[in-house]
């Protein structure tokens, strides 16, 4: 996939969209309970030109208890006016200002930093350039299926079959899922196994099920992480990828797929043990998808950088009978 330029200016269109859409149904429904009941039009009338009273006492230096008497007026006008919504069978809060995001206010922003609604609609415009979306329609839990593994003994060395080994990865992933839900949502995953055995689809069925509940999901393959992301922000200075770049820290789990891939050099190594090491310690969780064996993995990257895998993840090992040959077999047979 190839993730283009954010346009974090459409992103803000889209907020000032919704407070207009939001602030109309107000006006609306102002118009709709004044027609009803025009007492709450009177309190509402009565309670603009006190408030603007007490602004002013307040601001002239007058005394505490003229400023109190005009407040406490206006908390009876307001129980006056939820008593009349409840009467009239509507909430209390029917007339309040709507927002899509109460953190926010539906403005993007929380003390200047990005509100999670903000990186959610990023993540979301992401996936749209990608086909991933696609993707996940076809690749996901629901149709994620035991039937190309073998329930008999892969070797000797295995005390699961290839059947009861996916089973057992299955179950744990979807317990790593709820543990999103969870204040300690930290968890990291190495999935490894040979080609064809379903590493990528699990991915993604992790990945769609994580961003089904709103967690943000940044996924990359390893070379679009290293030759397009990070050469591009950190090797060539261009800030198309900045908040691509930033991502990579910040969401909730970044998937790097098929690790190995990529060119390996010392600028990879170095990024990586980086990546790794500040997603740790911040605890933000990152899943690692590879082709490559343990032993590959340490003879390819660092000892620096094994030893933080071993110690802070979950480790899936995929074994089995090749998919994609099962699936040309079966395809050959069904049009003989």
């Amino acid at each position: 996939m190839t993730y283009k330029k954010l346009s974090i200016e459409d992103i803000l269109h889209e907020y000032e969209k919704i407070r207009l859409s939001n602030f109309n149904t107000t006006q609306n429904r102002k118009e709709e309970i004044y027609k009803l009941i025009p007492r709450i039009k009177e309190i509402d009338e009565e309670s603009s030109v006190s408030y603007i009273k007490a602004a002013r006492m307040k601001l002239n230096n007058q005394s505490d208890a003229e400023v109190s008497s005009i407040k406490e007026k206006n908390r009876k006008l307001t129980a006056e006016k939820k008593e009349l919504l409840k009467v009239h069978n509507y909430p209390e809060d029917y007339l309040e200002p709507i927002y899509s995001c109460p953190v926010c206010k539906d403005t993007g922003y929380v003390n200047q930093e990005r509100c999670k609604c903000f990186i959610n609609k990023i993540i979301d415009g992401l996936y749209l350039q990608s086909n991933l979306q696609n993707i996940f329609k076809k690749e996901n839990f629901d149709t994620f299926s035991l039937d190309y593994y073998s329930k008999e003994i892969y070797s000797t060395d295995r005390a699961y079959s290839p059947y009861e080994n996916v089973k057992n990865i299955l179950a744990l992933s979807h317990k790593i899922i709820d543990k999103f839900d969870t204040d300690t949502g930290c968890a990291n995953i190495l999935i490894y196994g040979e080609t064809g055995l379903g590493k990528t689809f699990l991915t993604n069925c992790i990945a769609k099920e994580l961003l089904d509940r709103r967690h943000s999901v940044f996924y990359l393959s390893a070379n679009e992480l290293f030759e397009d992301v990070l050469a591009g922000y950190i090797m060539k200075n261009d800030y198309n990828y900045e908040d691509l770049y930033k991502f990579i820290y910040n969401c909730e789990l970044l998937i790097i797929d098929d690790l190995g891939t990529e060119l390996t050099n010392n600028f990879v190594l170095s990024e990586l043990f980086e990546i790794i090491n500040k997603r740790s310690i911040n605890g933000k969780s990152t899943l690692i998808s590879t082709n490559l064996s343990i032993k590959q993995l340490r003879d390819r990257y660092t000892e620096r950088i094994m030893s933080r895998i071993v110690d802070n993840y979950t480790v899936f090992n995929i074994y089995g009978d090749n998919i994609r040959y099962q699936k040309r077999k079966q395809a050959i047979n069904s049009q003989n």
